[in-house]
């Protein structure tokens, strides 16, 4: 039994029509046990016998079994009732539960003559339910207003403006409702407009609905939250754009109350959860007493000081309610549980290939990705928004590699102070790590490649603040703006980056580092290594002929590498004499020097001095901090140790380890084991592996020179297996890598391999003409004599 007072009056499951004692029981359930006195005053001021009334209708109230207690002279009302309810859902933040009972005005359609003090009391009270009615429509329509549920939002917002028993809206609930209404067509809008006009109301601009779009990610993060039990409190932190709101609008759909901060008055924030003004931080504690209340709110830093207080207080004593809150920086008030919240990870995009190497996972720049919209365009404008400061710092750190920031606050003229404001501000907003790094690096240099004389321009002044070893990639993306004065510092970031990459193995890169640099002596003498050491020796004596024309006036370094430009080219009287030269200054010999001359002696036949020399030149380049070309010379002495006797795997056990960390040394160590193995007729699964293995490198580091002598050296491993059409098919291969090197020695020695196993005796006399000429004599000769035996 329930007395239902919305839309009319009646006790719920009983015929009962007497309209003023339900009155009286409606009274008594909405203002507490009364005095017979006050209750007889204020219905029957005009009977009689008022306190006889009071007794007659109390009467007639007694077929409702225990509806009214009468204690002395006091009544009370024991009946529940449905404003009871309705206000009980109201106070708990429970709207939709406090609508569902209410079916119109309060006491609607009451016919009972009525005193003037008794009619006041119904009106006051009448409004008052229904000015709490509107207010959790009001509250409803912004849930769905928020979540972008527009069905929803705009019937609440028709429901709050014609709630039954309400007054004309005041100015503040005409604001909310143009808020949700305004930026459609719908039919109120008109209504509002003439309803601001006759109260002088300017209305702002209405809050268009964020887009939604599907949860992604956050699996882990909502399940916590949503089996979070009453009473806990947890803090959701991470920087603006990770998607804090987003897990929010989620646990919408879980049955949670999401409230954003407001500003404005106090317990602003939380007044959307009250029918009635909160007063104080005692209405918070009220309302969070309620152990079904799940409630989200997002933005700590943004709420008011004394929201921020009443929060802290409930938190302290316990509430009843599951609170989440979301905050950038640790919450004042206890919290049970924390989530952080990342950029999202390849793993949480998986069922959108792509986005993540296009966003990096950054929820804002992903929602434009999967909206179809340019990353690049997103970070674009928000990064225009933040202002031309945030903008260049951004572009400045998306074009380095490794941000260094004290070269970056240079480059771009910052104060300490202005670059740790900027940084910090693009560190909140999700875009940058507190050291600089990018979060989102793929639509960052999409945004440098759409504006390139910009992003030159950054090079440049990075360039210039850069040190020596990081400098060079800035350098060449600004060239076309280097000027005189740049000349200098370009060319020994350049001479840098191409040394680290010949001590990498690979010559290719370093040389085409060089090509673009300022030409300078020791650029263009790094330059004739790298050339040298890609197989290009005809190259690499240009650049000698080319930087000092006169041999008898070439710096010592220059007359090293002219020496070992005449090694490969086989010219051996010239590298005698140059050696004879470099001797007679009176200067220790390098390791490279050590080297040639080990190479000379290898190439006449002196087994015992050249491995004496290699052993020398091998200590004197790792002295020298050269430790690839150290197991070139080591890789030597291995061979020569075959030839006095040693196993090809006790001789070259050591080095073929120590080349594993240079790739295009390898290839010159694995060549020499293979021609070793070949020599010593090891089996064919062992040569035949460490062939593939030769060839396989040589190819991947580009070394042409390489790759030539493993194709010649395993030609002759078919060629003495009488597997003719395999030894002229590697002749070919070999043939093919070494032109274009400048090699004539292993030029002539391939041709006259393939010569001799085609019967080519014009191409093999030729060849061997060739090979004299250069001064290649000895190995001439050593190709006559086993065509003889």
């Amino acid at each position: 039994m329930k007395l239902l007072t919305f839309g009319g009056v009646s006790v719920e499951g009983v015929t009962f029509r007497r309209e003023k004692p339900l009155l009286l029981l409606a009274y008594l359930c909405l203002e507490g046990p009364q005095p017979r006195r006050r209750l007889a005053s204020l219905f029957w001021p005009d009977a009689a016998n008022p306190m006889n009334s009071l007794a007659q209708n109390l009467i007639r109230l007694r077929p409702l079994t225990g509806a009214v207690l009468e204690h002395g002279s006091r009544v009370e009302a024991l009946i529940p009732s449905d404003t009871q309810a309705f206000r009980d859902h109201c106070r708990a933040a429970r709207p939709a539960d406090a609508l569902t009972l209410y079916h119109g005005a309060f006491l609607d359609g009451l016919t009972a003559d009525l005193n003037p003090d008794l009619e006041e009391w119904l009106l006051d009270t009448r409004e008052t339910l229904a000015r709490e009615a509107r207010a959790a429509h009001l509250s409803l329509a912004e849930h769905h207003h928020a979540r972008a549920d527009h069905p929803a939002a705009h019937t609440h917002a028709e429901r709050a403006y014609h709630t039954p028993g309400a007054p004309p809206c005041d100015p503040e609930d005409l604001q909310h409702l143009w808020q949700i209404l305004g930026h459609t067509d719908h039919p109120l809008i008109l209504t509002l407009r003439r309803d601001a006009s006759d109260l002088g109301l300017a209305l702002p601009a209405p809050t268009p609905p964020l887009p939604t779009s599907p949860l992604i990610g956050r699996t882990a993060e909502l399940a916590a939250l949503t089996t979070l039990p009453p009473g806990q409190i947890a803090w959701i932190s991470g920087p603006p754009g990770i998607g804090k709101t987003a897990l929010l609008s989620a646990l919408a759909h879980h049955g949670w109350r999401v409230l954003p901060a407001r500003g404005g008055p106090p317990l602003a924030t939380l007044a959307p959860l009250s029918a009635h003004p909160l007063g104080s931080a005692a209405d918070v504690l009220n309302l969070l007493r309620d152990t079904r209340l799940k409630l989200a709110l997002d933005d700590w830093e943004d709420m008011d000081d004394i929201t921020r207080a009443a929060l802290t207080l409930a938190a302290r004593q316990h509430p009843g309610a599951t609170i989440a809150i979301t905050a950038r920086q640790p919450p004042a008030l206890p919290t049970h549980h924390h989530l952080p919240l990342h950029s999202l990870t390849e793993h949480d995009l998986q069922g959108h290939p792509g986005a993540h190497a296009a966003t990096g996972g950054h929820p804002t720049l992903l929602a434009s990705y999967l909206n179809g919209t340019p990353p690049d365009r997103t970070l674009d404008a928000h990064l225009t928004l933040l202002g031309p400061d945030h903008r260049r710092l951004f572009l400045a750190l998306a074009a380095q590699d490794a941000p260094n920031l004290a070269a970056t606050r240079a480059a771009l003229n910052f104060t300490p102070a202005i670059l740790a404001a900027t940084l910090d501000t693009l560190t909140c907003e999700g875009l940058t790590t507190p050291g600089g790094t990018l979060r989102a690096s793929t639509p960052a240099r999409q945004l440098l490649d759409a504006h390139p004389l910009d992003t030159a321009l950054t090079h440049l002044h990075l360039a210039r603040h850069h040190p020596t070893d990081t400098a060079w990639p800035h350098w060449l993306a600004a060239r076309d703006l280097w000027e005189d004065h740049d000349h200098a510092p370009c060319a020994a970031a350049a001479h840098w980056h191409a040394d680290q990459q010949m001590k990498s193995g690979h010559p290719v890169k370093a040389a085409r580092t060089l090509e673009v640099a300022p030409q300078t002596d020791a650029v263009n003498l790094l330059r004739g290594w790298a050339q040298l050491r890609t197989g290009n020796a005809t190259a690499a004596q240009r650049i000698v002929d080319d930087t000092h024309p006169a041999p008898p006036h070439r710096p010592r370094p220059w007359q090293i590498l002219a020496a070992a430009c005449a090694l490969k080219l086989g010219h051996l009287n010239v590298l005698r004499e140059l050696l004879d030269t470099l001797d007679h200054t009176g200067a220790p010999p390098e390791a490279r020097t050590v080297h040639l001359r080990g190479m000379l002696a290898l190439r006449e036949a002196r087994d015992a001095e050249a491995r004496t020399l290699f052993r020398q030149a091998g200590l004197r380049f790792r002295s020298e901090g050269l430790p690839g070309d150290a197991v070139i010379a080591e890789s030597l002495v291995a061979m020569l140790n075959v030839r006095q006797g040693q196993s090809v795997h006790a001789a070259f056990r050591d080095v073929l380890h120590a080349s594993r960390p240079f790739p295009r040394e390898r290839v010159h160590v694995l060549t020499n084991y293979v021609y070793s193995l070949t020599a010593t007729h090891a089996p064919d699964t062992d040569v035949n592996a460490a062939y593939e293995e030769t060839v396989t490198l040589a190819e991947q580091t580009n070394d042409l020179e390489g790759g030539a002598a493993a194709w010649n050296t395993w030609g002759v491993h078919a060629h003495l297996a009488r597997d003719y059409e395999q030894a002229a098919h590697r002749y070919r291969r070999a043939l093919h890598l070494v032109e274009g090197t400048g090699n004539l020695r292993l030029h002539g020695l391939i041709q006259s391999n393939l010569s001799e196993l085609t019967d080519d005796h014009a191409q093999l006399a030729a060849t061997l003409d060739l090979l004299s000429g250069a001064g290649h004599d000895t190995l001439s000769q050593t190709i006559q004599n086993n065509i003889l035996r």
